[in-house]
Protein backbone atom coordinates (compact mmCIF):
# COMPACT_ATOMS: atom_id res chain seq x y z
CA UNK A 1 0.00 0.00 0.00
CA UNK A 2 1.10 3.45 -0.83
CA UNK A 3 1.74 6.41 1.17
CA UNK A 4 -1.40 7.94 2.61
CA UNK A 5 -1.68 11.59 1.99
CA UNK A 6 -3.49 13.95 3.92
CA UNK A 7 -6.35 15.57 1.67
CA UNK A 8 -7.58 19.28 2.91
CA UNK A 9 -11.41 20.45 3.12
CA UNK A 10 -10.53 22.26 -0.14
CA UNK A 11 -9.15 19.38 -1.95
CA UNK A 12 -12.43 17.33 -1.10
CA UNK A 13 -14.83 20.07 -2.25
CA UNK A 14 -12.52 20.47 -5.42
CA UNK A 15 -13.02 16.51 -6.13
CA UNK A 16 -17.15 17.06 -5.44
CA UNK A 17 -17.19 19.81 -7.55
CA UNK A 18 -16.19 17.73 -10.67
CA UNK A 19 -19.18 16.01 -10.96
CA UNK A 20 -21.92 15.79 -8.07
CA UNK A 21 -22.12 12.74 -6.70
CA UNK A 22 -23.60 11.92 -3.53
CA UNK A 23 -22.19 8.15 -2.49
CA UNK A 24 -22.28 6.54 0.68
CA UNK A 25 -20.42 3.29 1.64
CA UNK A 26 -21.57 0.96 4.49
CA UNK A 27 -21.30 -2.26 5.94
CA UNK A 28 -20.64 -4.56 8.87
CA UNK A 29 -16.68 -5.00 10.46
CA UNK A 30 -15.88 -8.89 12.10
CA UNK A 31 -12.21 -7.39 12.48
CA UNK A 32 -11.11 -5.85 15.86
CA UNK A 33 -10.63 -2.49 14.90
CA UNK A 34 -11.47 1.07 15.53
CA UNK A 35 -11.82 2.74 12.41
CA UNK A 36 -11.56 2.50 8.97
CA UNK A 37 -9.92 4.90 6.21
CA UNK A 38 -11.24 5.54 3.24
CA UNK A 39 -9.30 6.88 0.15
CA UNK A 40 -9.06 7.98 -3.95
CA UNK A 41 -6.46 6.24 -5.98
CA UNK A 42 -6.21 9.37 -7.91
CA UNK A 43 -2.44 8.60 -9.98
CA UNK A 44 0.51 5.71 -8.88
CA UNK A 45 1.85 8.19 -6.59
CA UNK A 46 -0.09 7.73 -3.65
CA UNK A 47 -3.38 7.62 -2.13
CA UNK A 48 -5.36 10.60 -1.17
CA UNK A 49 -7.02 9.94 2.19
CA UNK A 50 -10.38 11.35 2.26
CA UNK A 51 -11.77 10.28 5.67
CA UNK A 52 -10.82 8.50 9.06
CA UNK A 53 -14.27 5.65 9.46
CA UNK A 54 -15.16 4.64 12.93
CA UNK A 55 -16.81 1.20 13.42
CA UNK A 56 -19.06 1.18 15.88
CA UNK A 57 -20.88 -2.09 17.09
CA UNK A 58 -19.62 -3.62 14.33
CA UNK A 59 -20.50 -0.98 11.57
CA UNK A 60 -19.41 1.43 10.09
CA UNK A 61 -20.87 4.19 7.49
CA UNK A 62 -19.65 7.08 5.02
CA UNK A 63 -21.22 9.59 2.86
CA UNK A 64 -19.88 12.45 0.80
CA UNK A 65 -18.92 13.16 -2.65
CA UNK A 66 -16.78 12.47 -4.78
CA UNK A 67 -15.55 12.44 -8.64
CA UNK A 68 -17.43 9.22 -10.25
CA UNK A 69 -14.52 8.40 -12.51
CA UNK A 70 -12.27 7.33 -9.96
CA UNK A 71 -11.69 4.05 -7.67
CA UNK A 72 -11.78 4.50 -4.05
CA UNK A 73 -9.71 2.30 -1.17
CA UNK A 74 -11.48 1.00 2.15
CA UNK A 75 -8.64 0.32 3.89
CA UNK A 76 -8.96 -2.17 7.50
CA UNK A 77 -5.44 -2.53 7.89
CA UNK A 78 -1.98 -1.32 7.65
CA UNK A 79 -0.39 -4.13 5.69
CA UNK A 80 0.31 -4.14 1.87
CA UNK A 81 -3.24 -5.54 0.68
CA UNK A 82 -5.30 -4.39 3.57
CA UNK A 83 -7.89 -3.08 1.68
CA UNK A 84 -10.64 -3.36 -0.70
CA UNK A 85 -11.20 -1.37 -4.15
CA UNK A 86 -14.94 0.23 -4.79
CA UNK A 87 -15.72 1.80 -7.66
CA UNK A 88 -16.90 5.23 -7.11
CA UNK A 89 -20.76 5.68 -8.39
CA UNK A 90 -23.50 7.75 -7.17
CA UNK A 91 -25.99 5.25 -4.62
CA UNK A 92 -25.52 3.36 -1.48
CA UNK A 93 -22.69 0.89 -1.66
CA UNK A 94 -22.25 -1.96 0.87
CA UNK A 95 -19.52 -3.64 1.50
CA UNK A 96 -18.59 -5.93 4.12
CA UNK A 97 -15.25 -6.63 5.87
CA UNK A 98 -14.86 -10.41 7.13
CA UNK A 99 -13.15 -11.84 9.88
CA UNK A 100 -9.57 -12.49 8.83
CA UNK A 101 -8.68 -15.69 6.99
CA UNK A 102 -12.39 -15.82 5.37
CA UNK A 103 -13.16 -15.42 1.81
CA UNK A 104 -12.36 -11.84 0.11
CA UNK A 105 -15.91 -10.08 -0.01
CA UNK A 106 -17.05 -7.46 -3.02
CA UNK A 107 -18.73 -4.28 -3.05
CA UNK A 108 -22.38 -4.21 -4.13
CA UNK A 109 -25.59 -2.09 -4.26
CA UNK A 110 -24.99 0.33 -7.27
CA UNK A 111 -24.62 -1.01 -10.86
CA UNK A 112 -20.72 -0.70 -11.22
CA UNK A 113 -20.01 -2.22 -8.41
CA UNK A 114 -22.41 -5.06 -8.71
CA UNK A 115 -20.43 -5.55 -11.89
CA UNK A 116 -17.52 -6.52 -10.00
CA UNK A 117 -18.91 -9.69 -8.12
CA UNK A 118 -21.34 -10.91 -11.30
CA UNK A 119 -17.22 -10.65 -12.80
CA UNK A 120 -16.31 -12.99 -10.36
CA UNK A 121 -18.61 -15.13 -10.32
CA UNK A 122 -18.66 -15.74 -14.07
CA UNK A 123 -15.05 -16.71 -13.90
CA UNK A 124 -15.52 -18.80 -11.04
CA UNK A 125 -17.97 -21.12 -12.39
CA UNK A 126 -15.42 -21.55 -15.64
CA UNK A 127 -12.88 -22.09 -13.23
CA UNK A 128 -14.43 -25.08 -11.47
CA UNK A 129 -14.89 -26.87 -14.45
CA UNK A 130 -10.98 -26.02 -15.51
CA UNK A 131 -9.86 -27.43 -11.84
CA UNK A 132 -12.12 -30.36 -12.22
CA UNK A 133 -9.68 -31.67 -14.82
CA UNK A 134 -6.66 -32.05 -12.98
CA UNK A 135 -7.98 -34.91 -11.14
CA UNK A 136 -9.23 -36.80 -14.36
CA UNK A 137 -5.82 -35.83 -16.09
CA UNK A 138 -3.83 -37.24 -13.29
CA UNK A 139 -5.97 -40.59 -13.53
CA UNK A 140 -5.61 -40.60 -17.14
CA UNK A 141 -5.23 -44.78 -18.28
CA UNK A 142 -2.82 -43.87 -21.53
CA UNK A 143 -1.02 -40.69 -23.11
CA UNK A 144 -3.75 -40.19 -26.11
CA UNK A 145 -6.70 -40.24 -23.02
CA UNK A 146 -4.52 -37.47 -20.93
CA UNK A 147 -3.67 -35.12 -24.22
CA UNK A 148 -7.27 -35.31 -24.67
CA UNK A 149 -8.25 -33.98 -21.42
CA UNK A 150 -6.02 -31.69 -21.51
CA UNK A 151 -7.12 -30.11 -24.86
CA UNK A 152 -10.69 -30.20 -23.33
CA UNK A 153 -9.48 -28.18 -20.43
CA UNK A 154 -7.72 -25.88 -22.88
CA UNK A 155 -10.52 -24.62 -24.32
CA UNK A 156 -12.31 -24.25 -21.37
CA UNK A 157 -9.65 -21.93 -19.75
CA UNK A 158 -10.21 -19.68 -23.37
CA UNK A 159 -13.81 -19.89 -22.38
CA UNK A 160 -12.00 -17.34 -19.07
CA UNK A 161 -10.26 -15.76 -21.55
CA UNK A 162 -13.55 -14.99 -23.60
CA UNK A 163 -15.63 -14.29 -20.30
CA UNK A 164 -12.76 -11.68 -19.43
CA UNK A 165 -12.84 -10.09 -22.42
CA UNK A 166 -16.79 -9.96 -22.94
CA UNK A 167 -17.17 -7.89 -19.43
CA UNK A 168 -14.24 -5.78 -21.27
CA UNK A 169 -16.59 -5.25 -23.96
CA UNK A 170 -19.70 -3.94 -22.66
CA UNK A 171 -17.80 -1.31 -19.69
CA UNK A 172 -14.84 0.60 -22.36
CA UNK A 173 -17.40 3.62 -21.45
CA UNK A 174 -17.32 3.43 -17.52
CA UNK A 175 -14.93 2.67 -14.79
CA UNK A 176 -15.38 -0.62 -14.21
CA UNK A 177 -13.83 -1.33 -17.81
CA UNK A 178 -10.08 0.33 -15.92
CA UNK A 179 -10.66 -1.61 -12.91
CA UNK A 180 -10.36 -4.48 -15.37
CA UNK A 181 -7.67 -3.42 -17.02
CA UNK A 182 -5.95 -2.59 -13.70
CA UNK A 183 -6.64 -5.64 -11.87
CA UNK A 184 -6.42 -8.80 -13.80
CA UNK A 185 -4.25 -9.89 -17.08
CA UNK A 186 -5.46 -10.57 -20.10
CA UNK A 187 -3.87 -13.59 -21.40
CA UNK A 188 -5.77 -13.82 -24.79
CA UNK A 189 -7.35 -11.73 -27.57
CA UNK A 190 -4.07 -9.32 -27.99
CA UNK A 191 -6.15 -6.82 -31.13
CA UNK A 192 -8.72 -7.01 -29.16
CA UNK A 193 -7.73 -6.03 -25.63
CA UNK A 194 -5.53 -3.13 -27.51
CA UNK A 195 -8.86 -2.15 -29.24
CA UNK A 196 -10.69 -1.68 -25.44
CA UNK A 197 -7.98 0.03 -24.15
CA UNK A 198 -8.13 2.71 -27.03
CA UNK A 199 -11.58 3.18 -26.23
CA UNK A 200 -11.41 3.43 -22.54
CA UNK A 201 -8.21 6.39 -23.15
CA UNK A 202 -10.64 7.71 -25.27
CA UNK A 203 -13.39 8.09 -23.62
CA UNK A 204 -11.55 9.07 -20.22
CA UNK A 205 -9.23 11.36 -22.01
CA UNK A 206 -8.53 13.70 -18.55
CA UNK A 207 -8.39 10.34 -16.20
CA UNK A 208 -4.72 9.44 -14.87
CA UNK A 209 -5.80 5.62 -15.13
CA UNK A 210 -7.43 5.47 -18.16
CA UNK A 211 -3.76 6.50 -20.03
CA UNK A 212 -1.54 5.03 -17.33
CA UNK A 213 -3.80 1.81 -18.02
CA UNK A 214 -3.43 1.81 -21.43
CA UNK A 215 -0.02 2.87 -21.79
CA UNK A 216 0.85 -0.64 -19.48
CA UNK A 217 -1.39 -2.51 -21.35
CA UNK A 218 0.08 -1.79 -24.46
CA UNK A 219 3.40 -2.76 -23.12
CA UNK A 220 2.23 -5.99 -22.36
CA UNK A 221 0.42 -6.72 -25.63
CA UNK A 222 4.19 -5.91 -27.03
CA UNK A 223 5.16 -9.43 -25.56
CA UNK A 224 2.53 -11.66 -26.72
CA UNK A 225 3.80 -14.75 -28.58
CA UNK A 226 3.11 -14.41 -31.86
CA UNK A 227 4.48 -10.72 -32.36
CA UNK A 228 7.90 -9.28 -33.22
CA UNK A 229 9.60 -8.10 -30.08
CA UNK A 230 10.32 -4.58 -29.23
CA UNK A 231 14.09 -3.80 -29.27
CA UNK A 232 15.78 -2.63 -26.60
CA UNK A 233 18.95 -0.67 -25.84
CA UNK A 234 21.09 -0.55 -22.46
CA UNK A 235 24.87 -0.34 -21.28
CA UNK A 236 26.17 -3.66 -20.34
CA UNK A 237 28.31 -4.11 -17.21
CA UNK A 238 31.63 -3.01 -19.05
CA UNK A 239 30.23 0.49 -19.73
CA UNK A 240 29.55 -0.53 -23.76
CA UNK A 241 25.99 -1.11 -25.27
CA UNK A 242 24.40 -3.71 -26.28
CA UNK A 243 20.94 -4.29 -27.79
CA UNK A 244 18.43 -7.01 -28.11
CA UNK A 245 18.94 -6.47 -32.05
CA UNK A 246 22.58 -7.52 -31.67
CA UNK A 247 21.45 -11.31 -30.60
CA UNK A 248 18.45 -11.69 -31.90
CA UNK A 249 18.86 -12.14 -35.66
CA UNK A 250 22.27 -13.97 -35.06
CA UNK A 251 20.72 -17.01 -32.88
CA UNK A 252 18.22 -20.07 -33.07
CA UNK A 253 16.68 -18.74 -30.17
CA UNK A 254 16.95 -15.98 -27.89
CA UNK A 255 16.53 -16.23 -24.14
CA UNK A 256 16.07 -12.77 -22.58
CA UNK A 257 16.01 -13.09 -18.69
CA UNK A 258 14.13 -9.87 -16.70
CA UNK A 259 15.86 -9.83 -13.35
CA UNK A 260 17.96 -7.83 -10.53
CA UNK A 261 20.26 -8.55 -7.99
CA UNK A 262 17.60 -8.07 -5.02
CA UNK A 263 15.22 -10.19 -6.43
CA UNK A 264 14.95 -13.65 -4.36
CA UNK A 265 13.12 -15.44 -7.03
CA UNK A 266 14.96 -13.97 -10.01
CA UNK A 267 18.48 -15.24 -8.43
CA UNK A 268 16.87 -18.80 -7.16
CA UNK A 269 16.41 -19.40 -11.04
CA UNK A 270 19.37 -18.64 -12.23
CA UNK A 271 20.77 -21.87 -11.83
CA UNK A 272 18.80 -23.48 -14.01
CA UNK A 273 19.22 -20.93 -16.64
CA UNK A 274 22.70 -21.74 -16.60
CA UNK A 275 22.51 -25.31 -16.96
CA UNK A 276 20.68 -24.71 -19.72
CA UNK A 277 22.84 -21.99 -21.78
CA UNK A 278 25.45 -24.66 -20.84
CA UNK A 279 23.47 -27.55 -22.56
CA UNK A 280 22.11 -25.71 -25.37
CA UNK A 281 24.34 -22.43 -26.33
CA UNK A 282 26.59 -24.50 -29.07
CA UNK A 283 23.13 -25.86 -30.46
CA UNK A 284 21.68 -21.72 -31.28
CA UNK A 285 20.80 -20.52 -27.41
CA UNK A 286 21.63 -16.85 -26.22
CA UNK A 287 20.45 -15.82 -23.03
CA UNK A 288 20.14 -12.08 -22.38
CA UNK A 289 19.87 -10.62 -19.02
CA UNK A 290 18.08 -7.20 -18.74
CA UNK A 291 18.49 -5.74 -15.07
CA UNK A 292 15.94 -3.90 -13.35
CA UNK A 293 18.67 -2.73 -10.84
CA UNK A 294 19.41 0.80 -9.91
CA UNK A 295 22.98 -0.09 -8.05
CA UNK A 296 25.52 -0.77 -10.58
CA UNK A 297 28.01 -1.97 -8.05
CA UNK A 298 25.50 -4.60 -6.85
CA UNK A 299 24.21 -6.17 -10.41
CA UNK A 300 27.63 -6.20 -11.21
CA UNK A 301 28.74 -8.26 -8.02
CA UNK A 302 25.58 -10.04 -9.06
CA UNK A 303 27.17 -11.37 -12.08
CA UNK A 304 30.33 -12.36 -10.56
CA UNK A 305 28.43 -14.16 -8.17
CA UNK A 306 26.18 -16.59 -9.97
CA UNK A 307 28.39 -17.27 -12.74
CA UNK A 308 26.61 -15.67 -15.27
CA UNK A 309 29.08 -15.77 -18.46
CA UNK A 310 25.83 -14.66 -20.92
CA UNK A 311 25.18 -10.96 -21.88
CA UNK A 312 23.70 -8.85 -19.50
CA UNK A 313 22.60 -4.76 -20.05
CA UNK A 314 21.15 -2.74 -17.99
CA UNK A 315 20.19 1.15 -18.02
CA UNK A 316 20.23 1.32 -14.26
CA UNK A 317 16.78 2.78 -13.44
CA UNK A 318 15.01 0.19 -11.32
CA UNK A 319 11.38 0.05 -11.77
CA UNK A 320 11.46 3.25 -13.99
CA UNK A 321 13.87 1.22 -16.81
CA UNK A 322 12.69 1.16 -20.24
CA UNK A 323 12.13 -2.66 -19.99
CA UNK A 324 9.23 -2.19 -17.97
CA UNK A 325 7.82 0.77 -20.04
CA UNK A 326 8.53 -0.98 -23.44
CA UNK A 327 6.78 -4.48 -22.13
CA UNK A 328 4.24 -3.74 -19.83
CA UNK A 329 6.72 -5.68 -17.01
CA UNK A 330 5.16 -4.95 -13.09
CA UNK A 331 6.57 -8.53 -11.71
CA UNK A 332 10.37 -10.01 -12.02
CA UNK A 333 11.49 -12.56 -12.53
CA UNK A 334 9.62 -12.09 -16.35
CA UNK A 335 11.53 -13.86 -19.79
CA UNK A 336 10.53 -13.82 -23.34
CA UNK A 337 11.71 -16.56 -25.86
CA UNK A 338 12.30 -15.20 -28.98
CA UNK A 339 13.27 -16.64 -32.22
CA UNK A 340 15.38 -15.61 -34.87
CA UNK A 341 12.70 -14.31 -37.00
CA UNK A 342 12.43 -12.14 -34.23
CA UNK A 343 9.19 -13.28 -33.37
CA UNK A 344 7.95 -13.95 -29.57
CA UNK A 345 7.21 -17.92 -28.98
CA UNK A 346 6.61 -17.48 -25.33
CA UNK A 347 6.78 -15.39 -22.27
CA UNK A 348 6.92 -16.25 -18.51
CA UNK A 349 8.97 -19.19 -18.79
CA UNK A 350 11.01 -20.40 -15.66
CA UNK A 351 11.78 -23.64 -13.63
CA UNK A 352 10.83 -26.78 -15.47
CA UNK A 353 8.37 -24.43 -18.03
CA UNK A 354 11.29 -23.20 -19.78
CA UNK A 355 13.77 -26.90 -19.63
CA UNK A 356 10.71 -28.78 -21.43
CA UNK A 357 10.11 -25.49 -23.87
CA UNK A 358 13.93 -26.13 -24.84
CA UNK A 359 13.99 -29.73 -25.20
CA UNK A 360 10.85 -29.15 -27.63
CA UNK A 361 12.40 -26.61 -29.72
CA UNK A 362 16.36 -28.15 -29.36
CA UNK A 363 16.30 -31.80 -28.15
CA UNK A 364 17.79 -34.25 -29.84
Amino acid sequence: MKKLQMMGLAAVLMLAACKNNGITISGTVERDIDSLSISVMLNDNGDTLIAKVPVVDGTYSWAGQVDSACIMRVHYGEGARDFYRVICEPGNITLNIPKEGEDELYPSGTPLNDSIIAYFNAVAEINKRYDSYFERIEKAQSDEERDSLKEEQFKIWREVEQCKAGFLSRHTNDMFGIYLLREFQFFAQPDFIEEATQQLKENFPDNFWATFIAKHTEGQMRAFPGRQYTDLKMATPDGGELSLSDIVPNNRYTFVDFWASWCGPCCAELPNVKALYEKYHDKGLEVVGVSFDADAEAWKAAIDKYGITWPNMSDLKGWGCEAASVYGINGIPFTLLIGQDGIIIERWLVGEKLAKKLEELMGE
